[in-house]
């Protein structure tokens, strides 16, 4: 049985703005939870136009909203903290929800260069030790945290680089594929090849993260590769459209930048996306999917996580 991530951006959108994507975001996790999702993870992203530059707040609110889904992060960006305050964080969250939070961990920017230089340190350990002193918190048993059981931790990443970290540390994988125009076997060949059985896990754990775009109608699909275009060009704009918007604006047209062929973007009818998630899922054999989606439309985002949930039944 594949298990699925519902896997929220809180992309901020002009009908919303700052404060509803974030209520909209929890708001997802309990629609997640009632589709029989297994985990409702954020992303860290810093800037007057992210939803999300605190996602253990974040965390907290979906995890107090809901009852069984798990809860957590892809990722908290690793580089910008102190890994005792990180283990600090997710053990009290651990303490407050009790198996159910996860703490996925990355390194990747989270926002412009600007935002980027103003969170950095000056004398920072280099991001493969900083995973070290993190696990060694998180593992320890000293008086240094509180004690409860451990969340559960992923490393996330697009690269060989993170996958051969998390199978030196026995840590769960996912693979932002999204971040490719093309599937990356490779990268989860060399985790697996490389795993080394440890604390989190006696056997490599893949989860490869994808964005979808599909709606029952066609020309929702159209808009949808649309706003993506919108989200990914440097246009200055502050905010995305709101479906109102979108409606006037002219629908994308297939291209690769939008990766309407490729595995950047699964998009398309329900038909077209069950086969390309096919097609995805035979190349990785992955254990688990995180599925991640761009739409100013709330009822439309659910839906898009409810087609979904319909091409991989549960149980």
């Amino acid at each position: 049985m594949m298990r699925l991530t519902a896997f929220d951006q809180v992309l901020v959108y002009g009908a919303t703005g700052p404060a509803g994507a974030a209520r909209e975001s929890v708001r997802l996790a309990v629609a997640a939870e009632r589709l029989g999702y297994d985990r409702f993870w954020v992303a860290e992203h810093h800037g007057a136009t992210s939803g999300c530059g605190s996602p253990e707040v974040l965390v907290a609110a979906a995890a107090a909203a809901t009852g069984t889904i798990r809860v957590g992060t892809a990722s908290v960006l690793l580089p910008h903290y102190a890994p005792l305050k990180v283990a600090t964080t997710f053990n009290l969250l651990e303490r407050l929800f009790p198996g159910r939070i996860d703490l996925g961990v990355g390194r990747g920017p989270g926002g412009v260069e600007t935002v980027t230089r103003l969170l950095a340190r000056a004398g920072e350990a280099p991001y493969h030790e900083k995973i070290e002193h993190l696990l060694a918190h998180v593992t320890a048993g000293t008086d240094l945290l509180p004690e409860s059981s451990p969340p559960q931790l992923w490393l996330t990443g697009a690269g060989p680089g993170g996958a051969q970290l998390a199978a030196r540390h026995g840590l769960p994988f996912c693979l932002a594929q999204f971040a490719h125009g093309a599937p990356r076997p490779d990268i989860v060949a060399l985790y697996r090849e490389n795993f080394r059985p440890g604390p989190f896990g006696a056997a490599p754990r893949v989860s490869v993260a994808v964005r979808v775009a599909c709606a029952d109608d066609p020309g929702d699909v159209r808009r949808l590769r649309s706003v993506l275009a919108l989200a990914a060009a440097p246009t200055g704009r502050r905010t995305l459209p709101s479906w109102e918007e979108l409606h006037a604006l002219r629908p994308a047209a297939p291209s690769p930048e939008t990766g309407t062929d490729g595995t950047a973007l699964f998009s398309g009818v329900p038909a077209e996306v069950a086969e390309r998630l096919a097609a995805l899922v035979a190349a990785y054999a992955p254990e688990e999917l995180a599925v991640t989606t761009v739409c100013p439309d709330f009822d439309l985002r659910v839906r898009t996580f409810e087609l979904v949930r319909a091409m991989f039944p549960a149980g």
